[in-house]
């Protein structure tokens, strides 16, 4: 997992590039799905790729800031 922002923008697109036909990203990061991950989901689909957007709450910091019940 990578923190949101440009260094997730920048993982999907190398990602994506050495995937094939039917494969999936998953997207555990907290980005907002509105500006983010709809747009990567329809890029990569585009190649055939499914993009799963599974948000964790606080993202790649959360587990350091807070605790899970």
């Amino acid at each position: 997992m990578v923190p949101a922002g440009e260094i997730t923008e920048s993982t999907v697109k190398e990602v994506a590039a050495v995937l094939d036909k039917g494969d999936a990203i998953i997207d555990g990061g907290n980005s907002y799905y509105r500006e983010n991950d709809m747009r990567r989901a329809a890029e990569v689909g585009e190649k055939g790729i499914d993009y799963i957007d599974c948000g964790t709450s606080g993202g790649v910091f959360g587990s350091s800031i807070a605790a899970s019940a």
